[in-house]
C-alpha cells in the first residue's frame, strides 16, 4: 500500500511539474503538497497547546479541522529529524485522513491501534524521503552509504531502515517465488546491509 502511494505521488509530481524523478527530493514533495492540498506546515512553537503543553517528547502532529489539515513539527530536533517528521505527518494525511495524530518520541505511549498507524506512516515517510528509483540507481553506481546519506539528507538510522526495508521485502518476495533458499531472511538481510554500510559491498535492490 505505502509503495503504491509513494509511486503514485512521485508520478503525479513528475507530470504536474514536468520533471523527472531524479529531480524530486523531500522539499519538492513538501512544496507540492502545500500547493495542491489543503495543508499548512509550520513549527510547533507555542501555539500547539491543544495537543501538548510542552515540546518535550513530541516530534510533531497532524490535525484536521474541517477541510484544512495543519501539520506541525518540533523545530528543536535536528534538521534530518524535522524532515522525517514532516514526511511522517504528510504520510498520515495520505494514509489516515480526517483525524488527529501525535508523533511521540516514546512509542510506549501509543495504543496498539495507534502504533500500527504510526508504523505505517513511518514506512511511507521513508519511501518519500528516499526515492526508490534514485536509490536503485545510486546503488547500481556503487555509491557508498555516506554518499546516500548526504544525497537524501537523512539520518543514519533513517537510511539504514529504508535500505533494510527495501532489501528485506525484495528477499521475502524472492523466497516466496522460490528464487532463493534462505533459512533466516532477517539475519541474512541484516548482515547484507551491514556489509554494504561498513564495507561498501555491492547491494542490489530491484
Amino acid at each position: 500500500m505505502s509503495n503504491n502511494i509513494s509511486n503514485t505521488l512521485i508520478t503525479e509530481i513528475e507530470i504536474k511539474k514536468n520533471t523527472t524523478y531524479q529531480n524530486i527530493k523531500w522539499y519538492t514533495i513538501i512544496n507540492y503538497m502545500q500547493e495542491n492540498h489543503p495543508i499548512v506546515i509550520k513549527p510547533i512553537k507555542n501555539n500547539f497547546k491543544l495537543i501538548s503543553e510542552t515540546n518535550f517528547g513530541l516530534y510533531g502532529a497532524t490535525m484536521t479541522l474541517g477541510n484544512q489539515t495543519f501539520i506541525q513539527y518540533n523545530d528543536k530536533n535536528i534538521k534530518q529529524r524535522q524532515n522525517f517528521t514532516i514526511m511522517h505527518e504528510i504520510s498520515h494525511y495520505l494514509l489516515h485522513q480526517n483525524n488527529t495524530y501525535v508523533s511521540l518520541m516514546n512509542e510506549n505511549n501509543y495504543s496498539e491501534a495507534d502504533l500500527i498507524k504510526e508504523r505505517e506512516a513511518n514506512m511511507l515517510a521513508g519511501m518519500l524521503l528516499i526515492n526508490k528509483k534514485i536509490l536503485i540507481q545510486l546503488l547500481h553506481d556503487r555509491k557508498p552509504f555516506n554518499y546516500l546519506k548526504k544525497y537524501f539528507n537523512v539520518s543514519t538510522q533513517a537510511l539504514d531502515k529504508s535500505l533494510f526495508n527495501h532489501f528485506y521485502f525484495q528477499t521475502i518476495a524472492q523466497i516466496l517465488n522460490e528464487e532463493k533458499a534462505i533459512d533466516k531472511p532477517y539475519i541474512y538481510c541484516r548482515k547484507t546491509i551491514n556489509n554494504y554500510r561498513y564495507n561498501n559491498h555491492q547491494l542490489i535492490i530491484k
